[in-house]
């Protein structure tokens, strides 16, 4: 206990002397005589909650250096880390990587000041508010008068509304499709260049989705009259043509309905640049279709047509030029889609689609050392795939891992596992596997696996998508266990004993999940959204009442022999990321999962438990050793299997901030428990009651590093446990002083690919 106070002493007073070390550096350091560091750079909103100072963050020209917590200017302090004097190799080589890897000190510039009040000015009036002011405060800081704090005041003023919307538009079919009633923009709205642009949008992407390939928003314009004094705007649309003078044979193209004629594949060449020596194949026999590549081919033609909703004899639209390319880019044997259209007559046009090969083989292997309730081991795994198997996209896997665990009581512990699986673009999967387990003093377990799988394609501007689990098919078999295993285990366990019992597991599951992230606006606030109904046994349930069979001595219908499970599974799972700033994000995240056996079975299987604590869960805890419930385990195997349940919990606070461009750090509170529903004899404290479970809620906190690889993620987490439920019964459930901390039982690190949530 005492080894461990002091090396927990020592890792809070290394992470002090450091804190200390890069705040004491003098920030202005490389700041030249005559300016100013920019200390700080924000804006101030007064009279309207319309328009935040966040809106308006992105206007200006000029920003401080980045911080973390909302004044530490890391970056910044590892830049001046540098010593000036860079005579020598050393210091010169301190002095590179130090720039390289911190960032340098803004300097304050008048000039873009002005330039950003400009900007924010403008922006206010494409918001409505045509009367806004800006103005700023400067304010000179620090000791050697070198900071400047820079506040940018916007006073909004009352906004102009609309009050009238029209439209004089000329063609019936444009004008049918902008008229007022389908229209984004409403009187009464405050005036928002952003939604009158999206109006445009929404008429021209209406237009071409009826086949009217060369309409562009760039007809469409507005005619806006706000002479009237009580801040009110009156807006017409109209089309910019009729403004002035065109050929007719212009006119007469944009309002010209356009037909596929043909579609061209282009499949892996360039015609400007073919091989020398390599030979341009075309093939034109299919109809319309026509497919030239270099070589040989990389996909069949019947998987090019169905892919694309673009058809010769049919109408371009918009909306099918946008599935087309969705459904070409899913294809993982596609690198790049293009896809462009010639004119070869009066409303006729010819697609033209190129697609570029991408890496069709890849193979991955990974080893990786383990640690797990005091016991060492060793992991090591191979995988292949070919996203291209059968020349139609189909995505071929194949992957083995073994594990090796030296265990502190002597025995040795080996799992392995081979597994293989082939998708089809249509999104339907098939996966078999194949996992055996060793425990020389316990037992040996096999588990066989199949499953067919299916996922629902994305609708368009849909946040949604839809998995199913169509079918999937388990067979536990245990050949061989120890009497000792037997006797002190099984035969004492109830909540177990049909988990370690030969059994089959036939289940069925569908997964919803949701998310408003956009790749267009990474810096956004997001939500993530999973929800999943899993259901086992009823199938064969029906047919053995059917047909009337007999049960086994455990009343329960068997297969082959072989008893199989029956549960209802439901599982919730909520993540909020909330971006404060591009390099500080606060991730709130909670999940709940309940699991109830019934009918053909009284327990669920081991492999469908619930397991608590490890990298994903209450980070304080080693995977698989907290709860259920006030349930305390001592590390070894007999516990450890016993430390399941039926029910789960897990609440997590995360803040992650980027340091450098490869480097995160992040701090955490986790809290969480599982539980079982029955009260179990062997799982004493355990089961859920409505009165008690809050106070059963472990709580854990801690700090992590995330290095993105480009890649992947790789994380380490170092958790503490805070609050131990196993602990109430001796009064010690408070990891702090008096009860202390120690190091094997209270706190540990996790190693794990990828963010927790």
């Amino acid at each position: 206990m005492l080894r461990a106070r002091k090396m927990h002493r020592l890792l809070v007073g290394l992470g002090a002397g450091v804190l200390i070390l890069f705040s004491s550096c003098n920030t202005a350091k490389f700041v030249p005589e005559g300016q100013y560091l920019l200390n700080k750079a924000k804006v101030r909103v007064e009279d309207t909650k319309e328009i935040s100072s966040s809106d308006l963050n992105s206007y200006l020209r000029q920003k401080h250096n980045s911080e973390i917590f909302g004044f530490w200017k890391l970056q910044l302090h590892v830049y001046n880390t540098a010593p000036r004097d860079t005579s020598t190799k050393a210091n010169k080589w301190f002095a590179n990587n130090a720039h390289k890897m911190g960032e340098a000190p803004v300097i304050y510039d008048d000039m873009l000041t002005g330039v950003s009040m400009e900007q924010i000015g403008l922006a206010m009036k494409n918001r409505g508010y045509f009367n806004a002011g800006v103005d700023t405060t400067k304010r000179v800081t620090g000791k050697d008068g070198k900071k400047m704090n820079l506040t940018y005041h916007v006073t909004a003023n009352a906004p102009y509304r609309i009050a009238e919307y029209s439209t004089l538009i000329e063609e019936p079919e444009v004008e049918e499709i902008a008229r007022q009633d389908r229209s984004l923009v409403k009187v009464g709205d405050i005036y928002n260049t952003a939604t009158l642009d999206e109006e445009r949008q929404r008429v021209t992407t209406a237009m071409r989705n009826r086949g009217y390939y060369y309409f562009d928003k760039t007809l469409l314009a507005y005619a806006a009259d706000s002479s009237n004094q009580n801040n009110t705007v009156k807006l017409q649309m109209h089309l910019t043509h009729y403004q002035g003078i065109i050929p007719d044979s212009i006119r007469h193209r944009i309002y010209t309905k356009q037909t596929i004629r043909r579609v061209c594949f282009h499949t892996d060449y360039d015609p400007s640049r073919v091989p020398e020596g390599l030979i341009l194949h075309t093939d034109s026999g299919e109809g319309d279709y026509v497919y030239s590549y270099v070589g040989t081919k990389f996909l069949r033609h019947r998987v090019l047509r169905k892919r694309t909703a673009l058809k010769p004899g049919e109408m371009f639209s918009e909306r099918r030029l946008e599935r087309t390319y969705t459904n070409l880019n899913s294809l993982g044997a596609v690198k790049y889609v293009d896809i462009s259209f010639t004119p070869v007559d009066s409303g006729l046009l010819d697609c033209h689609i190129t697609l570029s090969r991408a890496k069709i083989h890849t193979i991955s292997a990974e080893v990786e050392g383990t640690y797990s309730a005091g016991d060492w081991g060793i992991a090591a795994g191979v995988g292949y795939a070919n996203k291209n198997i059968f020349r139609g996209g189909e995505l071929f896997t194949l992957n083995g891992r073994g594990s090796y665990e030296w265990r502190t009581n002597g025995s040795r512990a080996i799992e392995a596992r081979a597994e293989a699986g082939l998708q089809w673009p249509n999104q339907l999967k098939i996966n078999i596997a194949y996992n055996y387990q060793q425990r020389p003093d316990e037992y040996t377990r096999t588990l066989a696996n199949a499953g067919l799988y299916y996922t629902a394609p994305r609708k368009p501007r849909s946040h949604w998508t839809h998995s199913f689990n169509l079918v999937d098919i388990s067979y536990i078999y245990l050949p061989w266990m120890s009497d000792r295993f037997r006797k002190d285990f099984i035969e004492k366990s109830s909540a177990l004993r049909a988990s370690y019992e030969d059994h089959f597991i036939l289940d069925w599951s569908y997964t919803g999940r949701y998310t408003n992230y956009s790749s267009r606006n990474p810096n956004r606030s997001y939500i993530n959204f999973q929800y999943t109904l899993e259901t086992a046994g009823n199938f064969l349930y029906g047919v053995a009442s059917l047909a009337n069979l007999s049960k086994n001595e455990q009343g329960s219908y068997t297969l082959f022999n072989t008893p199989f499970a029956q549960y209802a599974k439901g599982d919730v799972n909520f993540t909020y990321h909330h971006v404060i700033h591009p390099q500080h994000k606060l991730v709130y995240h909670a999940g709940i999962g309940v699991i109830v056996p019934y009918l053909n079975a009284t327990t669920v299987p081991f492999e469908k438990r619930y397991f608590a604590g490890g990298s994903n869960s209450v980070r304080g805890w080693q995977a698989r050793t907290l709860g259920p419930g006030t349930f305390r385990g001592e590390g070894n195997t007999l516990v450890y299997d016993l430390q399941a349940g039926d029910i789960r919990l897990d609440l997590n606070l995360e803040y992650r901030f980027k340091v450098l461009k490869f480097l995160e750090l992040a701090a955490f509170t986790d809290a969480g428990n599982i539980w079982t529903i029955r009260d179990y004899e062997q799982q004493p404290g355990g089961v859920f009651r409505f009165d008690s479970f809050y106070k059963q809620i472990a709580w854990a906190y801690g700090v992590g590093v995330r290095l993105d690889l480009s890649l992947f993620i790789f994380r380490v987490d170092f958790g503490v446990k805070l609050y131990d439920p196993s602990r109430m019964a001796e009064g010690k459930q408070w990891r702090t002083a008096p009860n202390g901390l120690g190091w094997n039982d209270d706190m540990t690190f996790h190693f794990a690919i990828g963010h927790p949530f």
